[in-house]
């Protein structure tokens, strides 16, 4: 839903988000809400729907950000271990 849509949401969107429950009644008349009032709950409740699928992504990012450090770590340890017994045997061969 567009922010526009948020913002201003239509009978049936409101409908769809809070189905009647009772005859004709809505949650949110059972919350003793108005309808502006409810409105803002829409919008707040869109808001963190959205920042929560933005956290999973950040999330994802950062586990995809960790693996490919740890696999760059790993091998550039390696490397410095082969270098250090490249190093090791030229120390010994001098010898």
């Amino acid at each position: 839903m567009a922010t526009a849509d948020i913002e201003n949401p239509t009978p049936d969107q409101r409908q769809a988000e809070f189905p009647p429950t009772r005859q004709g009644h809505a949650p949110y008349d059972d919350l003793e809400v108005d309808e502006v009032g409810a409105e803002v709950i829409l919008y707040l409740r869109h808001q963190v729907i959205e920042l929560q699928s933005h956290i999973r992504q950040l999330e994802a990012e950062l586990t995809t950000h960790h693996a490919s450090q740890t696999m760059r770590l790993a091998r550039y340890r390696e490397e410095y271990y082969e270098a250090t017994w490249i190093e090791l045997e030229f120390v010994d061969d001098e010898e």
